[in-house]
């Protein structure tokens, strides 16, 4: 009788353990857009068992992790941290806003990096 209780005890533990560490995944990938010069931009990013920090990149330069974008005063990180929703949105778009853009998901503790792509072009009016 022990034995078969330790047994349940150890399997429980190992689906249990199982289940808290799934990495990491972009459950909403963002997608490249082609919007009109002086409109609005939203690129999203929705991440399942987040464990990193996200931030955005805009041609491999990062933007940071703070919703307010220190140098892009048009740039602002939102959405429901709670749920791992972290879009990207630019007002009165320009052209030097025509770039690649990348979420970035940090390392955490068994945790992998994870980066999704999306371009935005910008058409003239």
């Amino acid at each position: 009788m022990c034995s078969s209780v330790g047994f349940a005890v150890i399997v429980l533990c190992v689906f249990t353990t199982a289940k808290c560490f799934q990495q990491q995944y972009f459950r909403v990938p963002p997608r490249s857009l082609r919007v009109q010069e002086g409109s609005e931009a939203v690129l999203e990013c929705a991440v399942a068992n987040l464990a990193g920090q996200v931030q955005w990149a805009k041609d491999g330069f990062a933007l940071g992790f703070s919703s307010v974008i220190p140098g892009y005063p048009r740039y602002t990180m939102f959405g429901d941290r709670r749920h791992g929703v972290y879009n990207l949105r630019i007002v009165n778009v320009t052209l030097e806003d025509d770039a690649e853009y990348q979420c970035q998901v940090g390392p955490a503790q068994m945790h992998k990096v994870i980066r999704a792509n999306a371009s935005l072009t910008v058409i003239c009016k």
